[in-house]
């Protein structure tokens, strides 16, 4: 039998963004525009990406599921804008000179805001969903697809016209595992809305059914064990694999800063027809933080051993 090693990791956009929503006009969102540019540029997202590199590569992961992969542009002149900060491309380059090259699959948007700072150019971000896979794994991708969820959640803001449409995505690609084939997929729920988030699992549910092969399904589903509400053929990784303690995934400060901060379980691996052999949380603990002393994410990295 051959086990294959998968992962989930939300990178964090590199700011808190919800902080907008509350705006009470334009003069009062282009100043906390400005405020979430100094966290962005403060949490500096190269020095992330070696951080996350060098987990990725020491764990041997094969498959990872990405969230909050992001974009950030500026616009350089009226009309158009130019990208700034590449997630996606920090983060293969740090792969690459970490020691595995990855390629990437699903790739799929989540996320989209913009904003103009006062005195600077504006800014937009562009969040994705991605999966990466690891050259060397072995695996064949033999087919991929995404959506996005059709149930979503609008912010209405007080800044007269102002509505932040947040869209949600999934992707899975099949996998080649010695002649047999798994189903590998990646999401990202609501995080405000109990009622939408629920509407979103029971969706993917829906688009990912592939009866005859097993089925792994990593993400940010942004509920606790008690309430994610996954059907009972779905095993929660660490559940039955884990260290046996509560295993918290997210909650680092939006700088990233200071002491661990992780409280809740909001990340999964989950497996259907495969057995789990190993589950672990990698990436909360200190020695795992960026040379500046920042956290590799505001979310910790969920690794799980599959048997097949």
């Amino acid at each position: 039998m051959r086990t294959i090693r998968v992962a989930t990791y939300n990178l964090y956009l590199g700011a808190d963004v919800t902080t907008v929503f509350t705006v009470a006009d334009a003069e009062e969102l282009e100043a906390q525009a400005g405020r979430v540019l100094e966290q962005l540029l403060g949490t500096d997202f190269p020095s992330r990406a070696e951080a996350i590199a060098r987990l990725l590569v020491r764990e041997g992961v094969d498959v990872v599921g990405l969230q909050e992969v992001a974009r950030w542009s500026r616009e350089v002149e009226p009309g158009r804008n130019e990208v700034w900060l590449d997630f996606l491309g920090e983060l293969l380059d740090a792969l690459a000179r970490a020691g595995a090259e990855y390629d990437v699959h699903a790739l799929t948007e989540s996320f989209r805001g913009g904003a103009s700072v006062a005195g600077r150019e504006a800014m937009s971000v562009l969040g994705h969903n991605a999966i990466l896979v690891r050259r060397a794994s072995g695996l064949g991708v033999l087919a991929e697809r995404t959506g996005r969820f059709s149930t979503t959640l609008d912010v209405v803001t007080k800044v007269p016209g102002l509505v932040i449409d947040i869209a949600r995505s999934w992707g899975w690609v099949d996998l080649a595992v010695d002649g047999r084939s798994v189903r590998l997929v990646n999401t990202h729920h609501e995080a405000w809305d109990d009622r939408v988030r629920a509407l979103q699992r029971d969706e993917l549910l829906t688009a990912i059914a592939s009866p005859g092969i097993p089925v792994v399904v990593v993400g940010d589903f942004n509920e606790v064990p008690s309430k994610v509400g996954m059907p009972a053929e779905y095993v929660d990784a660490w559940a039955v694999a884990g260290d046996g303690g509560p295993g918290p995934t997210c909650g680092q400060r939006a700088d990233l800063t200071g002491e661990s901060n992780l409280a809740v379980r909001i990340d999964y691996v989950w497996a259907r027809d495969a057995e789990v052999t190993g589950c672990r949380v990698v990436g909360d603990r200190p020695e795992e933080r960026t040379a500046a002393g920042l956290w590799p994410s505001d979310h910790a990295c969920v690794v799980a051993d599959v048997q097949l």
